[in-house]
């Protein structure tokens, strides 16, 4: 007959209790900052919005992000503001800034998680994944990641000879174009599209040489760019404009800001919808 050591027992039960309180609280006890609107979309995603105390200026989706508190635009934070609502993670991208802020953040010892400002499929999928994992949602996590992964599988991105121009702007005075390197240009070329523009890298202020030069067959503006710039009758008064072919055909396609350059977990969604709208014009 095999008798149990009740002393050992208690102790195993111990042990699995403590485990079980430790994971508990790896999923309770968070205070999250999350000052990038992609990152706030995936602790959406991932049901952990319970754990998210505040949210920079490009977090608007979902909608209940906006009912948090705001600590300002992403590249231009400021440290009291963030450390007022007392967080115990941030995260974002390595974009976020000012670099004093940054520092002085890792200065009072707050966890910080910001991800590399990458524009490729996979982007989506690891930023999911290495959320998940630090927050103790790996099987939410994994299977998010499965299905983004087999949306792009799904997809049927016919490639064409499309040329796009990505226009970015603010207000009618301010006005850039983008070159490779972006997260525009990644889109564009992920898509089956081609960036119009090929010379320079980055942005650069649309001149109208520039313009007429590229000759693009359609222009692609994020959603506040557009409306920022004055909308679709403002944007084809552009000097040059009409001596495009997207002048000449009116030929536009403006997408929401986090879905055109997010990055997120609507990645697929982008991708078809730029893609659709390029197979039109072939």
């Amino acid at each position: 007959m095999i008798q149990s050591n009740p002393n050992k027992t208690l102790s195993t039960v111990l042990v699995c209790l403590m485990f079980l309180s430790s994971a508990t609280n790896a999923e309770t006890n968070q205070r999250i900052v999350s000052v990038n609107g992609t990152t706030t979309e995936i602790i959406y995603a991932l049901k952990l919005e319970s754990q998210l105390v505040a949210v920079d200026s490009t977090s608007y989706y979902p909608k209940q992000a906006l009912a948090l508190v705001n600590v300002g635009y992403q590249r231009t934070l400021a440290t009291e503001g963030i450390l007022n609502v007392k967080p115990t993670q941030i995260i974002g991208l390595e974009s976020a800034g000012p670099p004093a802020t940054i520092q002085n953040l890792k200065d009072a010892k707050i966890p910080l998680l910001l991800f590399p400002d990458e524009f490729k499929l996979e982007t989506p999928v690891t930023r999911v994944l290495e959320i998940g994992k630090l927050f103790g949602k790996q099987k939410e996590a994994e299977n998010l990641a499965k299905s983004i992964r087999e949306q792009i599988q799904k997809l049927k991105l016919n490639k064409t000879n499309v040329k796009v121009l990505f226009i970015y702007s603010r207000n009618p005075s301010s006005v850039y174009i983008s070159g490779t390197g972006t997260a525009a240009h990644s889109m564009i070329e992920l898509s089956g599209a081609k960036n119009a523009i090929s010379e320079f890298t980055e942005y650069k202020p649309l001149t109208s040489e520039a313009l007429v030069k590229a000759n693009p067959d359609i222009i692609l503006m994020p959603e506040k760019s557009a409306q920022g710039f004055g909308g679709e009758k403002a944007i084809w008064e552009i000097n040059g404009m009409e001596l495009t072919r997207a002048g000449k055909e009116k030929n536009l396609i403006i997408l929401d800001d986090l879905l055109l350059l997010g990055f997120g977990p609507r990645l697929p969604i982008a991708l078809k919808t730029l893609n659709d709208r390029w197979k039109q014009l072939e």
